[in-house]
């Protein structure tokens, strides 16, 4: 199924929908996987703690965003395809950036935790039918269907990616 086939999904996520390529929900998933991001892996190392302003995420941060994003919405995903109708709560980004612990963290070994975790949405996308990618429901208070949460889950990623090389890569010295 394709971005056009997108039956529900917030306004808000457009901003993440619309960054996505014309291609199949699975396609968009495999193009814009761990393989993305990790061909960006020796500047987002040398980038470290470094944040362009005060109170940003640091790129271990982001990166840990993406994976618990990605596990949130994988969940919401396998819950409306299955037709499930409880009203899933939202969550706090800032909350769950704050808890993480990186410490001991990696930018290589959260990159490898991404490319595990993005398989198992690509499983899990590739083996959803076109009814159960139709189906819909409420998160945060918003109606969304299930392709509408693979393909923000894809744009997700992007606009990351995007702010990273805009707003972090001028703090490179040699890019």
């Amino acid at each position: 199924m394709n971005k056009k086939d997108i039956n529900q999904a917030p306004g808000y996520f457009d901003r993440y929908i619309g960054l996505v390529p014309d291609q199949t929900i699975v396609d968009a998933l495999i193009e814009y996987a761990a393989s993305y991001i990790k061909k960006e892996q020796p500047n987002l190392e040398q980038l470290g703690d470094k944040v362009y302003a005060e109170g940003k995420w640091t790129i271990k941060q982001i990166l840990q965003h993406l994976i618990d994003t990605e596990r949130v919405f994988q969940y919401r995903a396998l819950c409306f395809s299955r037709g499930d109708e409880t009203h899933l709560p939202s969550f706090d980004e800032n909350k769950f950036a704050d808890a993480a612990n990186l410490d001991h963290r990696t930018v290589e070994d959260l990159l490898e935790e991404f490319d595990y975790l993005r398989k198992s949405v690509i499983m899990m996308y590739d083996s959803f039918s076109e009814t159960e990618m139709q189906r819909q429901g409420t998160a945060s208070t918003n109606t969304v269907s299930v392709l509408g949460i693979g393909y923000t889950i894809v744009g997700h990623v992007i606009h990351h990616m995007n702010v990273i090389k805009e707003r972090y890569y001028p703090l490179l010295t040699n890019v």
